[in-house]
């Protein structure tokens, strides 16, 4: 735009330009004739005698102008010797200056005045002012080209500056997300429209982190209010085991009935964990450790419930890294990850372990040789009360659809991931987790 109106300039002051160049040569032409007829007034007699006067004239002002005179009736009575072999034409009637090509002067202005019974015609040459044209055209072209490159540098550099506060705000809401909230837009100290739109957007945070905040407290406190009534519950269903004369039938009900307390006590304590996590309740004992003792003591507990459930547990690579993590979330994760395996192998199946260190990175695999998952549920898994159903039934009846879930509550509180594939060499499902080191 910059470009376009600089043109539009040039082109404007071209055509004045041009104009009063022209404007003037006629008021020079005008102003020639009248020294001419100045000249013929002071001559009386014949027509010799006045075109002496005039040729006087013309030898005085010939590098500045051609003269030309002919008689009414069209007769040319006298030429300058400048226009050589050339001559001018009559002008159109009733237009008194005109621009003319003439051959060997080029462009040239006349004006046509009527003296007594002759037309005497005066023109002066536009060459100099076309060298002034090309000249000014050159000019205008550099113009043109510092405006187009310094239009582009300055347009770039003011855009930048003047979406900078979006760019700000586009940023800050891309890193907001339900763990931290409590991030807010920079607002500057403008009062335009990109101000009011920041501060709009931070009232829209501060209703949904409220709004986050309620639920995870109505989370946090009806797990915890639960948890009483429920020991509560199993404290008399153990007294009536232990002192009352229950028939056999109501002894295996009140059995069922601890199981299912036990059952909702699991629940309720692992909804308690993961709603602390993610108000960020949970302190985090952290120690710099090397992780191969986390791995064999691991791999203890592991043969044992492996065997007993006809499975064979292997590590097959225990590299030693120092990483830092909290040691008791971190095997609980692997409690988490090695019973859901158990959960969906049969007898004689295969559970891998490795331990492996990347760049800044700590990886662990966990693998399975079970039936594995579509893989458009490969994340989905990882959500709270998701399990996977097949034939009508979940896979692993007795869970809660909430041990994946605390897995990738304790990975982000150790700043890690987890995710889960497929096996690519056999069937089987393997889970991955990276700490930083």
């Amino acid at each position: 735009m910059v470009t376009l109106t600089v043109l539009i300039a040039l082109l404007v002051g071209r055509w004045l330009l041009d104009r009063d160049i022209v404007r003037g040569i006629d008021l020079l032409n005008a102003a020639e004739f009248q020294e001419i007829h100045n000249r013929v007034e002071a001559v009386t007699g014949s027509q010799s005698a006045f075109l002496k006067a005039v040729e006087a004239h013309a030898d005085l002002d010939e590098p500045l102008y051609f003269f030309q005179i002919r008689k009414t009736g069209g007769e040319i009575v006298f030429r300058s010797p400048n226009l050589k072999k050339a001559s001018f034409a009559p002008n159109p009637p009733h237009i008194r200056h005109c621009t003319v090509s003439i051959q060997h002067l080029g462009m040239v202005r006349v004006s046509q005045f009527t003296e007594g019974p002759y037309d005497v015609q005066i023109g002066a040459s536009l060459g100099n002012p076309e060298h002034l044209f090309r000249a000014y055209s050159q000019v205008a072209l550099i113009l043109l080209g510092m405006a187009l490159v310094l239009s582009l540098f300055f347009g770039y550099w003011l855009s930048r500056l003047a979406l900078d506060p979006i760019r700000r705000i586009q940023q800050t809401a891309s890193r907001i997300t339900a763990d931290n909230l409590n991030e807010r837009i920079p607002v500057g100290e403008g009062k335009d429209e990109v101000a009011d739109l920041a501060q709009l957007l931070n009232q829209m945070f501060d209703r949904l982190e409220y709004s986050f905040g309620r639920l995870w407290r109505f989370s946090a406190d009806a797990s915890h209010e639960l948890k009483t009534p429920l020991s509560l519950i199993r404290l008399q269903s153990e007294k009536l085991l232990l002192h009352s004369n229950l028939s056999t039938n109501q002894q295996e009900a009140v059995q069922q009935q601890m199981e299912s307390i036990d059952r909702l006590h699991s629940v309720i304590e692992k909804l308690l964990f993961i709603s602390k996590s993610e108000f960020g309740a949970i302190l985090l004992n952290l120690r710099q450790q090397n992780t191969q003792e986390l791995i064999n003591a691991f791999a203890e507990d592991a043969h044992v419930l492996c065997e007993d459930a006809g499975v064979r547990f292997e590590v097959i690579e225990n590299e030693e890294v120092t990483a830092t993590f909290d040691t008791a979330l971190l095997r609980q994760t692997l409690l988490n990850l090695l019973n859901n395996a158990l959960n969906v192998l049969n007898s004689g199946g295969v559970i891998t372990l490795s331990s492996s260190r990347e760049p800044n990175r700590w990886i662990l695999d966990m693998e399975d040789t079970g039936p594995g998952l579509p893989e458009d549920k490969l994340q989905e898994v990882f959500e709270p009360f998701y399990r996977l159903e097949r034939d009508g039934e979940c896979r692993n009846g007795a869970g809660s659809g909430l041990g994946l879930a605390i897995c990738r509550s304790i990975l982000d509180l150790h700043h890690g991931k987890i995710h889960a594939e497929n096996r690519v060499s056999a069937t089987g499902l393997k889970v991955t987790l990276e700490l930083p080191l």
